[in-house]
Order: structure tokens, then C-alpha cells, then sequence
């Protein structure tokens, strides 16, 4: 597992902290910055999954 899986995990994690936060405050600003946070961890983890699916198929082809 390499590091922009985990990071996206905790992109996701932080950004799922900052919408209950934003629910609970009913503080506007937070949820879209949670939201913000949540969908780039989205990206960031799947960014690491193609990583790690192209570096393993190139290490079959050799």
C-alpha cells in the first residue's frame, strides 16, 4: 500500500469528521470544506490504487 492510499484514507476520514461537525454546528463554510476534503481523499486514494496496479503490471511484463 503506498502512501497516497493512506493519505486519501485520512483526506477521507478528516473530511467525514469535518461534515458531522458542520451538521452539528450548522456551520456552512465547514461543510463545504469537508466536502472538499472527502471527494480529494477520494481521488488521492484512487490515484494510489492506479499507481500500484500499473507498477504491478509492469513487474509481470519484464
Amino acid at each position: 500500500m503506498n502512501s497516497d492510499i493512506i493519505l486519501g484514507r485520512l483526506k477521507q476520514w478528516k473530511g467525514s469528521i469535518r461534515l458531522w461537525w458542520a451538521e452539528m454546528a450548522g456551520i456552512e463554510d465547514e461543510f463545504f470544506a469537508g466536502n472538499s476534503d472527502w471527494l480529494s481523499g477520494i481521488l488521492q486514494e484512487d490515484y494510489g490504487k492506479e499507481q500500484e496496479r500499473v507498477s504491478s503490471e509492469s513487474g509481470t511484463h519484464h
